[in-house]
């Protein structure tokens, strides 16, 4: 793919995205509006009707790719400057998302196994809340597969950026560290980037919480499910 090309793909990207936010803050931050679906909808029917397949795509813009991942590492700047409460907050912090990796896993054990799902849809599911590449990799492990391993996480992602926010403010969670800190943890990466809409102090726990519960995951699932379902 040629240099104009790529700018064009990035510059419709860009566009399409800034209309999805525009529209999205127009209407109160509806949760069906959010950005990356109704973005994400836009970009894929364009595709489908100038028959462009997604690694074209993909190559076009891979410059966004990579300004992800400099987004992603610019997370520790506002986390500094919590420094002084991720002090005072290390223990719980460590411990509630502990708490929160095993809850999540069980609650999703016990799902795939009522629904007596296939081995390798069980392996794919058990990573949904963790960051789209650690699950892959996780995935890979024990028996999953990364298409749809990827499929699961990135919908995870969405869903609690969507209904997470308006959810915990239901059952009167409003404090911006405990809404980034279950961002995070549930919706990793999309999740972050929602905190963030709120303040720079929910979208900084939000993206600890992100790391820590991937570390977390890809310390305890490997072992875990081989002795249990291997």
């Amino acid at each position: 793919m040629n240099l104009p090309e790529n700018a064009a793909w990035i510059t419709f990207t860009v566009l399409v995205y800034a209309g999805a936010l525009n529209l999205y803050r127009s209407f109160n931050n509806t949760p069906l509006l959010h950005p990356v679906l109704s973005g994400s909808g836009v970009i894929m029917i364009i595709l489908a009707l100038t028959g462009v397949n997604y690694p074209r795509y993909s190559e076009g813009v891979a410059v966004l790719h990579k300004l992800l991942e400099l987004a992603t590492v610019a997370i520790a700047v506002p986390l500094y400057r919590e420094r002084a409460k991720l002090k005072a907050l290390a223990a719980p912090l460590i411990l509630s998302i502990c708490a929160a990796t095993l809850v999540n896993l069980a609650s999703v054990a016990v799902l795939a196994l009522t629904l007596k799902l296939h081995a390798v849809s069980f392996a794919s599911l058990m990573t949904k809340s963790v960051t789209t590449p650690v699950a892959i990799e996780i995935s890979d492990l024990i028996g999953g597969n990364a298409s749809l391993t990827a499929v699961i996480v990135i919908n995870t992602g969405i869903i609690g950026a969507m209904f997470g926010p308006s959810l915990l403010r239901r059952i009167g969670i409003t404090d911006p560290i405990t809404t980034g800190i279950a961002l995070g943890t549930v919706s990793h990466g999309v999740g972050t980037a929602r905190a963030f809409q709120i303040s720079a102090q929910a979208g900084a726990f939000a993206g600890l919480s992100m790391a820590l519960s991937a570390i977390f995951t890809s310390l305890l699932l490997p072992g875990a499910f081989q002795r249990l379902f291997m």
